[in-house]
């Protein structure tokens, strides 16, 4: 082994014995996803509606393909809900969110290009935008996503 790799080996090391809370610490919000369960939906997925959102009837071919296949691998947002990445243009994405009991599909409350944390069994949403901005809280009621404020830091 190198001078150098010993060297990283070492900081590596290092970092992670004087530090692991700081480098292994989820953020405060996560526990905001247990708050706010959902039970996963198993019934039959219905076809997906493209024609019941402008953006998603926008879709080129491809991309609802990319769609139906997602919405295959079941619910990943509010237990009966699958959300997905879609085009919206050059370097474009937007999120929306189709629903396994009906296959119609909705936005959510992001702006184009936003990343969104989420989990199948929680209805519990964070929303981040590129810029950098603090992220957004959101809980789903089934019909729309109401904002809220996420659990703080312990600090």
């Amino acid at each position: 082994m190198n001078r150098l790799s010993r060297a990283a080996v070492a900081c590596v090391l290092v970092l992670s014995v004087a530090s692991p809370a700081i480098a292994c610490a989820p953020p405060p919000y996560v526990q905001d996803f247990q708050k706010h369960p959902a039970a996963l939906y198993t019934g039959e997925k219905k076809p997906v509606d493209f024609a019941s959102h402008p953006a998603a009837a926008a879709l080129s071919d491809a991309d609802k393909e990319k769609v139906r296949k997602a919405v295959e691998a079941g619910p990943n947002f509010a237990g009966a809900y699958r959300v997905v990445y879609v085009a919206c243009g050059e370097k474009c994405n937007t999120l929306l969110m189709v629903s396994l009991e009906t296959g119609k599909i909705a936005s959510l409350p992001a702006e184009k290009n936003a990343f969104a944390n989420f989990r199948a069994n929680s209805r519990f949403l964070v929303v981040r935008t590129p810029g950098g901005a603090e992220p957004r809280f959101f809980v789903f009621d089934g019909r729309e996503f109401q904002p809220t404020k996420a659990a703080q830091s312990e600090s």
